[in-house]
């Protein structure tokens, strides 16, 4: 093989981004669009000059190497495994299922077809701002790691909450609320340059009535080298601020990363810090498709393998449990 002939299943919101960063693949062509709703499997294959279909089934005789699972995450099990079965590759969108139960038995699927490469497709992983700071950090720019701060504030937008009816809305699909779903992408850095979370403590609240999971996330992270880290995730009713995405204190200095894309260290030469790099949080996704095609037409390694990806799921779990017992949950 010399390129990646690439179905996409799910033509929602999420499916127009990883599109978007496609258009940039040198090695992978969106040959088939996937959706049960055939206005939306249409306008993808429109945008993609690729050909609508209905089912998996139908992508396969189009002609697929690989799938791009990005549908709600009840569903990802029972497509993650027709996939694999049907002898494709397969990117699954995060997260991987909304129990570890779950996950298990997908990457059971995924090991039974070792030959195919599975992917989860977190595309903090490839963030430039926190690739940057992670370098930084094992430079030993600031020192060692004394404490760390992540901060999601964001609100409703159409694509993502289309109406009150919208699948994150309900814990059915979705699986829990903001923790489990867009917090992941602000997890990950944390683990990225900490490492693993052993226990949490948080509070939890619901600001959308007819979100059924949490929509706001205030928590301490307590990671097995023993730094303490906060956890913020809000899906706010109004207008929000510019705070930064993440602030990592070191013994001599500190990284900000701030919403707007810049990394700034602080290490005592300028009060203001000094502007090491900046990036683009949607350049991440390009980032994604560029090592997926890399594993399965070079055979190099993910950047990160399936299961790492369950320290996310776990992490959000404990969350939920610590709102509920207001004590301090183990992750594992």
């Amino acid at each position: 093989m010399e390129s990646v002939r690439l179905g996409i299943v799910g033509c929602g919101a999420i499916a127009q981004w990883h599109a978007t960063a496609l258009k940039h693949a040198e090695r992978t062509t969106i040959t088939a669009c996937v959706d049960v709703v055939p206005a939306q499997a249409e306008t993808l294959a429109t945008s993609t000059n690729s050909v609508a279909c209905s089912s998996i089934t139908e992508a396969l005789d189009v002609g697929v190497d690989a799938l791009a699972i990005l549908v709600p995450h009840d569903l990802h099990e029972k497509l993650v495994t027709e996939a694999l079965e049907a002898g494709v590759h397969v990117a699954l969108e995060k997260p991987m299922a909304p129990t570890l139960d779950a996950c298990e038995r997908i990457l059971a699927t995924a090991a039974r077809h070792g030959d195919r490469v599975f992917m989860l497709t977190e595309n903090a992983q490839y963030w430039p701002e926190v690739v940057m700071a992670q370098k930084l950090v094992a430079e030993g720019a600031i020192g060692e790691i004394v404490t760390a701060r992540s901060w999601h504030n964001f609100g409703i937008t159409k694509e993502f909450y289309p109406s009150d009816q919208s699948w994150r809305f309900r814990q059915a699909s979705a699986g829990g609320g903001v923790a489990l779903d867009t917090g992941s992408h602000w997890m990950r850095p944390l683990r990225m340059i900490l490492g693993e979370i052993d226990e949490v403590v948080a509070v939890t609240g619901r600001l959308w009535e007819k979100m059924e999971g949490e929509s706001l996330v205030r928590s301490l992270c307590l990671f097995q080298s023993g730094v303490v880290a906060s956890f913020d995730v809000i899906l706010a009713t109004g207008a929000v601020g510019l705070q930064p995405h993440f602030q990592f204190t070191g013994t001599t200095g500190e990284i900000v990363i701030s919403a707007l894309g810049e990394v700034r260290l602080f290490d005592g030469k300028d009060w203001q810090g000094t502007v090491v790099g900046r990036g683009n949080y949607m350049d991440s996704y390009g980032g994604v498709w560029r090592d997926f095609e890399a594993a399965i037409l070079d055979g190099k390694p993910l950047d990160a393998d399936a299961r790492y990806s369950l320290g996310e799921v776990a992490a959000a779990n404990a969350i939920v449990r610590s709102a509920r017992s207001r004590k301090w949950e183990k992750v594992w």
